[in-house]
C-alpha cells in the first residue's frame, strides 16, 4: 500500500511523527474529506497497526463483512442505518475498550462522515464516549491518548496529487477524568470540543459555505506569490500548505472587517474566470505562459527529446490499467468524492494482472529473460515518470502556442497575464492594507 501511494502521489510529506504516544493506547482522531483514501493516509504513515472503526453500510455483505474484518476493521452504527442497529454500537465499544486496555490503538473519524471539501463537518460524541468510557471502566489508569491527524490533498481525485499527513499534539484523556466524575455529558463535550480545536489548525480550514468556491479560486491564483512573500517552513510542500492556511485566515478576517473590500475582489475574480473560460484558457496555462521565453523553450526541448524513450516505455505499459477505470468505469462511480478511492482500488489490481500479461507477451517476442525481468520491474516506475513527462509536454505545447501564435492570439493571452497579475496584486494589497499580516 505504500508503494502504491507513492507511485499514485507527487509527494507524501508526514510530520509530526514523533509526537505519536509510544507505550500506551492511542486513538487517531483525523478529518475526513476523501472516503477510502483517509484511514490509508494514517495507516500507511505510523507505525501502529491499527483497528479501525468505519460506517456500517460498508459491511453489508457477507465478502464484505470477512475482508474488512482481516484488515481490523468494525462497523459503527449511525442513526441511518436504523434505529434498532444503534443497540449493536454497545458490543464494538466493548470490542474497541479491549483494543486499548492491551495498550494497542483504534482509530476513527471525529466527523462520522466525509464531505469532499475543506472544511471540517461538525464532531460526533464517539471518540469522547469510547475514550473516557474506557478510562472509566479502569479507573483512569490507561494514560489513553487522543492523537489528531491532520490530512491535506492537493486535489482530491486527480492523480499524482500532494498528500501531506500531520500529526499534532495528542490529547490524556486523564485531564478529563474530574469534569467526567462530575457530568458524563458535558465532559464528553468538553472533549469533542477540544478534539476540534486540536484537529483544525492541522488541516486546510474554508469556514465560508456560500463562497466557498470563490475563496478556492483566490487561494489557487494567489497562493503561490502570497507563500513567495511569507516564510513557514524549509520543505517546500508544508511551505506552500502553511502559508495557503495564512491566506485563507486574513481572507476569512478581510471579508469579516471590510465586506465591501472583500466583495470587490469576488467581484473582479468572477470577471478574470469569466473571461478565461470564453477564451478556452484555463488558470494553469494563463500562470504558466507569463513566464515563457523561445530560450527557456528550447532548452526545455532537449530535455524534451532526450526523455522521450522513458515516456514511451512508460506510456506503452501503463497506458492500459491506467486508462480503464478513469475512461470506462467512471460511470460506475455515482459519488464523485469516492472517485479517488474507486481508481486507487481499481489500479490495485488491474497495474499487477497487466504487468503480468505485458510481460508475458515481452517474453514470448524476445524469449530474453534479461530484458524481460528489468523490464517488469520498471514498469511502475516509469509509468509514475511517464505521467511528470506528460505534464511536462503539455507545457511546452502551451509555450510553443503562446510564442508562435498571431499577434491577435497573443494580444489576448497578453490581456489575460496581465489581468491575472492585477487580481494578484489586489489580493495582496487589500490583505496588506486592510488585514495587515
Amino acid at each position: 500500500m505504500r508503494f502504491a501511494l507513492w507511485l499514485t502521489h507527487e509527494c507524501i510529506v508526514v510530520t509530526g511523527k514523533q509526537l505519536i504516544p509510544k507505550g500506551k493506547p492511542v486513538i487517531f482522531a483525523a478529518n475526513h474529506q476523501n472516503a477510502l483514501m483517509d484511514p490509508l493516509a494514517v495507516a500507511c504513515t505510523n507505525p501502529l497497526q491499527s483497528v479501525w472503526l468505519a460506517r456500517a453500510d460498508i459491511f453489508k455483505s457477507k465478502v464484505a463483512r470477512i475482508f474488512l474484518a482481516y484488515l481490523k476493521m468494525v462497523p459503527v452504527y449511525r442513526i441511518r442505518d436504523g434505529k434498532d442497529n444503534l443497540s449493536n454500537n454497545e458490543q464494538i465499544f466493548q470490542q474497541v475498550t479491549h483494543v486499548l486496555e492491551e495498550q494497542l490503538s483504534i482509530a476513527l473519524f471525529p466527523e462520522a462522515a466525509h464531505s469532499g471539501r475543506r472544511q471540517m463537518l461538525p464532531h460526533r460524541k464517539a471518540i469522547p464516549r469510547i475514550a473516557l468510557e474506557a478510562e472509566a471502566k479502569n479507573h483512569f489508569k490507561l494514560d489513553l491518548q487522543i492523537q489528531p491527524v491532520g490530512i491535506y490533498y492537493s486535489h482530491y481525485w486527480k492523480f499524482n496529487r500532494q498528500m501531506i499527513v500531520i500529526y499534532g499534539k495528542p490529547i490524556a484523556v486523564d485531564d478529563f477524568r474530574e469534569e467526567y466524575a462530575e457530568n458524563p455529558q458535558k465532559a464528553m463535550i468538553s472533549l469533542r470540543d477540544l478534539i476540534y480545536n486540536r484537529l483544525a489548525p492541522l488541516t486546510l480550514q474554508i469556514n465560508s459555505e456560500s463562497l466557498y468556491e470563490d475563496y478556492e479560486r483566490l487561494r489557487q491564483v494567489a497562493g503561490k506569490k502570497y507563500s513567495q512573500t511569507h516564510f513557514f517552513s524549509q520543505n517546500k510542500y508544508l511551505q506552500q500548505f502553511n502559508s495557503d492556511q495564512n491566506l485563507i485566515h486574513f481572507l476569512e478576517k478581510l471579508e469579516a472587517d471590510f465586506p465591501d473590500d472583500f466583495h470587490t475582489l469576488i467581484e473582479e475574480l468572477n470577471r478574470y474566470f469569466q473571461a478565461i473560460s470564453e477564451t478556452n484558457s484555463p488558470d494553469e496555462l494563463v500562470e504558466h505562459i507569463s513566464n515563457s521565453s523561445w530560450m527557456k523553450f528550447y532548452g526545455n526541448l532537449i530535455v524534451a527529446i532526450l526523455s522521450l524513450p522513458l515516456f514511451c516505455f512508460g506510456f506503452v505499459f501503463n497506458a492500459i490499467p491506467f486508462f480503464i477505470p478513469r475512461n470506462f468505469l467512471r460511470q460506475k462511480v455515482k459519488n464523485i468524492t469516492f472517485l479517488s478511492t474507486f481508481n486507487f482500488g481499481a489500479g490495485l489490481i488491474l497495474f499487477p494482472l497487466v504487468y503480468l500479461i505485458e510481460a508475458f507477451f515481452l517474453q514470448s517476442i524476445t524469449h530474453l529473460w534479461i530484458i524481460t525481468i528489468p523490464a517488469f520491474l520498471l514498469m511502475p516506475f516509469a509509468g509514475k515518470y511517464a505521467w511528470q513527462l506528460q505534464g511536462f509536454y503539455q507545457r511546452m505545447f502551451w509555450d510553443l502556442k503562446y510564442l508562435s501564435g498571431n499577434k491577435t492570439f497573443r494580444n489576448k493571452l497578453n490581456q489575460l497575464i496581465s489581468r491575472r497579475r492585477n487580481l494578484v496584486d489586489q489580493i495582496l494589497a487589500k490583505i496588506n492594507r486592510d488585514v495587515g499580516p
